[in-house]
């Protein structure tokens, strides 16, 4: 039995299950609108990675293990074939998904990464931020969005990371787990496929404004996965389902409903 992961479910039990995987510092609250559209075809499953959201807290992570312990929980729920999209890292647990378990999965939707390598300092100094704040003397997210504003400048991005901030037992409180996050960066920016592959339909959409993904890495994620559509919406960033939403899911479904 792998530990406690949490998910939302919403469309029928019996149509083809749609697995959707947040980024680093997300949630599955990040899919709800794109799979309360897509449940009227879909059986729509939103997880909380590991040391996320409401999920259990563990010291350290590796891509590997977070495919895992999200495939062994598919499996308990008697799905045995299923579609997938995952956005940031959620994009590399699911291509390290598809890459393991191609037979299983039918379409895979890769959001805005690509299978490289990244810097694991660019989230340091935003885990730092977040980690010296002192929540003792927080008592709104308000207070705290005030506290964050020097070093993370960016409002709506700030608002982003307020989610993951908690005061349902009194006292405000980080729901995932910093310090572990931190301490796996290095595992979770890395390239996690190496000579693998997955030959099934694949699809990548891509921010225009974003720097994730760019034109010569389109070489590499076809080395992986040789069916690749790349589509970019050009006037949006890294989160491209929040930022174009009727965009995203617009050729979400002319991928998905063939």
């Amino acid at each position: 039995m792998p530990p406690d992961l949490y998910f939302e479910e919403n469309g029928s039990p019996d149509s083809h299950p749609l697995i959707f995987l947040h980024g680093l510092l997300g949630s599955s609250r990040n899919w709800r609108s794109v799979s309360k559209v897509l449940s009227s075809d879909f059986r729509t499953i939103c997880f909380d990675l590991p040391n996320h959201g409401k999920s259990f807290h563990k010291e350290k992570f590796t891509v590997k293990e977070m495919a895992d312990l999200i495939h062994q929980q598919i499996l308990i729920m008697g799905i045995s074939e299923f579609s997938i999209c995952g956005h940031s890292l959620g994009g590399k647990v699911a291509m390290r998904m598809a890459c393991d378990h191609a037979r299983e999965i039918e379409r895979l939707v890769v959001v805005d990464i690509a299978p490289r390598d990244y810097p694991p300092e660019h989230h340091l100094p935003i885990l730092d931020a977040l980690t010296e704040l002192d929540l003792l003397t927080i008592s709104s997210r308000k207070e705290a969005d005030l506290a964050l504003t020097e070093k993370i400048p960016n409002w709506a991005f700030r608002q982003f990371l307020l989610t993951n901030l908690d005061f349902s037992e009194g006292q405000a409180y980080w729901l995932p787990n910093l310090m572990a996050l931190r301490d796996s960066l290095c595992n979770l920016s890395s390239n996690p496929l190496k000579k693998d592959g997955f030959p099934n339909p694949v699809l990548f959409i891509c921010g225009g404004k974003s720097g994730y993904v760019r034109s010569e890495h389109h070489p590499l994620i076809r080395e992986y996965f040789p069916e690749a559509q790349i589509e970019t919406l050009p006037n949006v960033g890294h989160d491209v389902h929040v930022e174009d939403r009727q965009g995203f899911i617009s050729h979400l479904q002319k991928f998905l409903l063939v």
